[in-house]
């Protein structure tokens, strides 16, 4: 056999060269290696990195002078580090295997044996370089993002036995003690699949862990659940012939590394964990690859997989009593076509890797606009509370911030008030700069409603961008790559323009039901107004994915048997929406809408493209083929020819325009008379104003009048005593003396003289007067021709304003008919609180048609776009297909995966996941790849399980209750504080169960309302009010004690009850019970015994719940439903089955409804009462039991030892008290 090139480096990855680069840069040997590998190498990557190892070279960078360097400097890649840390002694055993890199060398003397490993006694490894800072120098973001980090670390994804790992099929499952299933002749794949094997190293007990963290850091109260099975330490990946694959082939535990930290109080390290698992890896890999003198990997043999366990249980320093040595192999079936190999099995939180990435991108401050927000950041300030500034509402709820389309709701019912201001807000609030919006929604206030307004809107957006290309051909650019899938051919991928981008939507929550609800719930027949001859969207391939993952490619993703599908198959109307996430569903996804020959939309779209397509018929007895005929799909949807569909997309996009503008004209004319509205009272204001002012200037002209004739009259008055004076002047000149008396100035000349300047001085005075009066006169003149002017003026400004009044209230008046309730005027606000919310702003009921109109225009417009560009699509999205199995390795093709999912997206609008599948389905997308993020029951997620899909969503809206069932958390309180105390983080603000995603985005939102709380309000984003599930007492109680009494009661009409019939109204049954422990017999009797009346009644299959706060009263429930076989055969129910789904603690009920509840309370005892006000001190728990009921609560406990613990109280009075 020929011998390898000597590249020490040969199956090294690129991703393994740049870490060597980085951590022994200075190392001119690992350099030189490094850069003659990467001489044969030809992709961006390595050139890059190749320049860099160059430039270093030249610059003759010298060899670190440790002594980890100088051992490297000779052999960098085949000298594997011993299992001790600096400061502990070497083993007497050195591990000098190969790694991958080898090309050439023997294989070490002998495999390293757990006993020789055992003798070191080394800590738990930290980071070589951690590139994090310590807490007290993080940025408050980093501070968050590494505490979460440090209490995923501590969350395994364990398991109770190994076909769990396998869907619970034994036959994936190898018993290493029958020998290695790889040893010759080994094993045959199945069909159409690659076999691969997953090396479980060992695992350890959740039992003992948890005890010794309940020992450590104290137990929960009444925690939901306290974590069991097993976790596994690690995992080893290798193909049939058991040789490690040359790409991601281990898997390690975090929990393994953390667990004896945190026993330790070691809590410094807990946030490091993205660095010790590479560099665990690293070392593991060397350690177990070798290679025979040829230079041939070789398999994995027993004592090397005994070998890696004990290295790891000693470098992890995990305490042998928790362990539990390597006894078996998950068989991994991968579909033999798969782009990538398989994944290593999932040991560890679902969110760890996404949180590694977010405290990257906060150590960089490069944090997307939406986690900014999440981590507060940037907070609101001031944020309008829309419970109380109308203005605010009224602005929120304007024809302007409309969506010119909506869903065609059943029966055309339209949102109501606080519904359509969420709405409006979400595209106002997030817009094209994206961001966060929280909505609360307590239960049965039409989240799901509201939310298909969302998405007829995210559709009607991208129409809008489709329908700007005169050529849907022209949206695609080739990229340069391609994919083969046989036969010689390949897939293309091509570039989407980028304005087509970011309308996509994800629907994620933590409850897996409540995600897959929405995405069932959405194309459903039942959830539109109008026929499927109205409305029909690739009708063919929907019906096919709601009906499960019968037929098709067999491949599921990741090889073990698809998940059957347990929904009842429902009518759909269209292809709308799509239930994805975790890898079984992607497999039903897959094979339904892609791969099915019949209903698939690939033959769909290779038909489009030019390429008819034929699936033979088979004879149902002999099934043999008998002919062939076009697919269903084909005949059904009936695509048109490349020529046709190019005249269809002009024609459609043309209808969709005409529409278009008739409704934003209408929008813009309401609009106008919302302005009326507004500039209503302001005129009339301004008139009153002026009418006023009006009033006080004709009284100030009458007084100017009178002082003008005052003056006119004191004018006449001075000019004739001037002229009297003159006169008698004159007249007294003529008497003057003569020459000789004035010469001799007589006595007579004196005397005259005298009177004479009296009068002259009386004339000069009268004079004066006369100019003083008259200019009086002149200045009463002015004044009162100034304020006869303003008179007119003001006269002329009240006609104007009294004109303008009348015309608004004639525009107003015309709408009003038209629009009723509906219109927001001045009285809109001052209705009752009741007739406020329960309205519906602005819109008419005909606009409402047309803008369902509109959204059926919008997907007629999506679906002639996707007739015409059918071969660029079916290229992009059989591809993403192909890369649905994992990580996309190389990264050309990995930079284009948002133009693939952007494909999807224009097809299927939405898709759905769990929070936990985010990252693997998701992974390689960077932020903001994706336009909108819907998170449903906010409430129940922790703060952390959002993170990854807020980072990767432009915008997002937050829907859920932080009055429900708060997040579960498994690990220790005091375990979860004193982390959250490390790095200076505050758990009441920022850990669940106190804080949740829900409370994190209320704190976020640009709006929000204030409940009234003890002992402060509690601030929610948008609420909404309007209730219509529960009947009262229920509603009342929880209206009373979890929402300020602000909740509106809007439910259907009652219907006759058989159950209230037979029972009674809701009522509480007091019981006295002598049991000292939480289950009390007495009370479980009690319960059956009002199902036996049902019975008796005959009375079957009634559609309740047995509800309690406590495990411990579930579990006595549950037992004593087993023993009741005669009161389930009467009720035609399997006791089994209605234990487990009709019976348990309020936590497992979250997002669940019944008609009727039987809330049995347990506790009656004295010594209880510290169980008693854990359930009672906070509204949550009995929140969630009264609002599951929808007519019928009957309450089982003692009343003497609950009525009076806290928010029981409120139930005490509402229900009638029966003593039995």
């Amino acid at each position: 056999m020929s011998k390898k090139p000597n590249r020490p480096y040969f199956s090294a990855s690129i991703e393994h060269l740049e870490n060597l680069y980085a951590t022994q840069g200075t190392n001119v040997s690992v350099l030189r290696a490094i850069a003659q590998e990467l001489s044969h190498r030809q992709t961006v990557r390595a050139a890059a990195l190749n320049a860099n190892v160059t430039r270093d070279m030249k610059n003759n960078v010298p060899a670190r002078p440790d002594a980890k360097s100088s051992a490297a400097s000779d052999t960098p890649a085949n000298t594997f580090p011993s299992t001790t840390q600096a400061g502990t002694p070497a083993t007497s055993t050195r591990i000098t295997v190969h790694d991958s890199t080898a090309a050439a060398h023997h294989v070490g003397e002998s495999p390293t044996t757990p006993a020789a490993l055992s003798a070191s006694s080394a800590p738990p490894p930290t980071p070589e370089a951690s590139p994090f800072l310590a807490p007290d120098k993080m940025p408050p973001p980093s501070r968050i993002l590494a505490a979460w980090t440090a209490l995923e670390a501590l969350s395994p994804q364990a398991f109770k036995k190994p076909e769990d790992l396998v869907n619970g099929d034994p036959a994936c499952i190898a018993q290493l003690d029958r020998g290695l299933p790889w040893i010759p002749p080994g094993e045959k794949a199945r069909p159409k699949t690659q076999l691969h094997y997953q090396v479980v190293l060992g695992s350890i007990s959740m039992a003992k862990a948890t005890d010794a963290m309940v020992a450590a850091f104290g137990e929960n109260d009444e925690q939901p659940s306290r974590q069991g099975g097993i976790a596994a330490i690690a995992t080893l990946l290798v193909d049939r012939h058991g040789i490690l694959l040359a790409e991601n082939c281990i898997g390690l535990s975090s929990f393994a590394w953390a667990l004896p930290l945190a026993l330790q109080q070691r809590l410094d390290v807990l946030g490091t964990w993205a660095c010790v698992e590479r560099q665990t890896a690293e070392a593991l890999e060397k350690m177990l690859r070798k290679t025979d003198e040829d230079g041939t990997p070789l398999p994995l043999t027993h004592d090397d997989i005994m070998a890696a366990f004990g290295w790891l249980t000693q470098r992890f320093a995990i305490p042998g009593d928790m362990t539990i040595p390597p006894t078996f192999a998950v068989r991994v079936y991968h579909y033999y076509k798969a782009q990538n190999p398989p994944e290593p099995l999932l040991l560890n939180s679902f969110f760890l890797h996404d949180l590694g990435r977010c405290l990257g991108q906060s150590q960089q401050d490069d944090l997307p606009k939406g986690l900014r927000r999440y981590l507060g950041v940037e907070a609101p300030q001031s944020p309008p509370d829309l419970l109380t500034d109308t203005a605010a509402l009224e602005q929120a709820i304007s024809p302007a911030m409309m969506p010119p389309a909506r869903w065609p709701s059943p029966g055309g019912h339209p949102l109501v008030t606080l519904q359509q201001a969420a709405v409006n807000l979400s595209r106002k609030e997030l817009g094209p700069n994206g961001g966060i919006l929280a909505v609360n929604g307590p239960p049965g206030t039409g989240k799901t409603t509201l939310l298909r307004d969302v998405v007829a809107a995210c559709v009607f957006d991208r129409a809008v961008v489709m329908a700007g290309f005169d050529n849907p051909v022209s949206a695609f650019t080739p990229s340069g790559e391609k994919i083969a899938f046989g036969g010689g051919a390949f897939y293309h991928i091509y570039r989407v323009d980028s304005r087509l981008k970011g309308h996509e939507i994800l629907v994620a929550s933590s409850n897996n039901k409540a995600v897959e609800n929405i995405s069932r719930e959405l194309p459903a027949l039942s959830a539109v107004g109008r026929s499927p001859d109205e409305l029909r969207y690739f009708k063919t391939t929907s019906d096919r994915l709601q009906q499960g993952s019968a037929g098709g490619n067999p491949w599921d993703g990741d090889g073990s048997p698809a998940a059957t599908d347990v929904a009842a198959p429902v009518e759909t109307w269209g292809l709308i929406a799509a239930v994805l996430g975790n890898r079984a569903n992607c497999a039903a996804f897959q094979k339904a809408f892609w791969w099915d020959k019949d209903c698939g939309l690939a033959g769909y779209l290779k038909t489009a493209a030019g390429k008819p397509q034929q699936i033979p018929v088979l004879d149902p007895k002999t099934g043999n083929e008998t002919g062939q005929r076009p697919p269903r799909i084909v005949e059904e949807e009936r695509p048109p020819t490349p020529q046709l569909a190019l005249a269809q997309w002009k024609a459609c996009k043309a209808r969709f325009l005409a529409l278009k503008g008739d409704v934003e004209s209408e929008l813009a004319s309401l609009e106008q008379v919302r302005q009326c509205c507004l500039r209503i009272p302001a005129v009339r204001a301004k008139h009153a104003q002026l009418r006023e002012a009006h009033a006080q200037f004709a009284a100030q002209h009458e007084q100017a009048a009178a002082v003008r004739d005052a003056c006119i009259a004191d004018a006449d008055a001075a000019r004739q005593t001037h002229e009297r004076q003159a006169s008698v002047a004159q007249h007294h000149r003529l008497t003057r003396p003569g020459f000789f008396s004035r010469l001799f100035r007589t006595a007579r000349w004196k005397q005259w003289a005298a009177d004479n300047e009296a009068l002259l001085d009386a004339v000069a005075m009268a004079l004066v007067a006369v100019r003083d009066t008259e200019q009086a006169r002149t200045q009463a003149v002015a004044a009162l021709n100034t304020l006869a002017d303003q008179l007119r003026s003001g006269e002329f400004a009240l006609d104007a304003l009294a004109r303008e009044l009348s015309e608004l209230e004639r525009q107003v008046a015309s709408w009003r008919s038209t629009l009723g309730e509906s219109m927001v005027d001045e009285h809109f606000f001052r209705a009752d609180h009741s007739a406020i919310n329960l309205a519906a702003p602005w819109i008419p009921a005909s606009l409402h048609k047309k803008r369902e109109d509109l959204f059926i225009a919008a997907l007629d417009v999506h679906r002639a776009f996707i007739d015409v560009s059918a071969q660029k699509l079916l290229h992009n999205i059989g591809v993403l297909t192909g890369f649905m199995s994992g990580p996309v390795q190389d990264p050309e093709k990995r930079a284009l995966l948002g133009d693939l999912w952007s494909s999807l997206f224009m097809v299927v609008p939405v898709v759905s996941s769990t929070f936990a599948s985010v990252e693997r389905m998701l992974c390689d997308l960077p932020p903001e790849s994706l336009g909108w993020l819907l998170i449903d029951e906010a409430g129940q997620a922790t703060p952390q399980a959002a993170a990854g899909a807020i980072m990767r969503a432009r915008r997002t809206i937050v829907v859920g209750d932080p009055m429900q069932v708060p997040p579960v958390v498994t690990l220790p309180q005091r375990l979860v504080e004193s982390v959250c105390r490390h790095f200076r983080v505050d758990p009441l603000q920022w850990a669940a169960p106190e804080a949740s995603a829900q409370i994190l985005a209320d704190r976020a939102s640009n709006f929000q309302a204030a409940f009234a709380a003890d002992p402060e309000p509690r601030r929610v984003g948008v609420p909404l009010l309007v209730h219509r599930r529960c009947q009262n007492p229920m509603f009342g109680i929880s209206n009373r004690i979890a929402y300020d009494g602000q909740m509106v009661h809007a439910p259907a009409p009652c219907r006759p009850c058989a159950v209230a019939d037979t029972l009674g109204s809701s009522y509480w049954l007091d019981i006295s019970s002598p049991s000292s422990a939480k289950w009390s017999a007495a009370e479980g009797d009690m319960a059956y015994g009002l199902l036996q009346r049902l019975a008796d009644a005959g009375i079957t299959a009634p559609d309740a719940f047995i509800i309690t706060p406590f495990r411990n009263v579930s579990s006595g429930l549950r037992r004593a439903a087993r023993e009741r076989n005669a009161l389930f055969t009467a009720l035609r129910a399997d006791p089994k089955e209605w234990a487990e789904r009709r019976i348990g603690t309020i936590h497992t009920f979250q997002g669940r409804e019944a008609d009727t509840v039987i809330f049995v309370l347990g506790a009656p005892g004295t010594a209880e009462i510290g169980a008693r006000m854990w359930a009672g001190n906070a509204p949550n728990i009995l929140n969630v039991a009264v609002s599951r009921a929808k007519r019928n609560l009957y309450v089982i406990g003692s009343y003497d030892a609950w009525s009076r613990i806290g928010h029981f109280a409120a139930l005490a009075d509402a229900l009638p008290r029966v003593r039995t």
